[in-house]
């Protein structure tokens, strides 16, 4: 997607649709797919880059399979 379109988008309207493609990858089976389209997707605007830490949180969650966990995840970034 275009770096500008992606500007116009409001943050929140954004993260939600991160979150919903990362969703829809899950319920697909695919953990692998959820967790690269989420940290890519929210690392693509400055504004919504997650932290080191919580990129570190999510491979370990991929790693282990922990699809419960990564829903978690997904759900606590506002």
């Amino acid at each position: 997607m275009d770096r500008s379109v992606i500007a116009d988008v409001p943050r929140d309207k954004y993260v939600e649709r991160c979150k919903q493609r990362a969703f829809d990858y899950l319920d697909r089976g695919d953990l692998k797919r959820a967790v690269s389209s989420f940290v890519n997707n929210m690392d693509a605007r400055p504004d919504c880059e997650l932290p080191q830490h919580l990129v570190e949180l999510a491979v370990v969650l991929w790693m282990s399979k922990d699809v419960q966990g990564w829903k978690a995840l997904i759900e606590e970034i506002k």
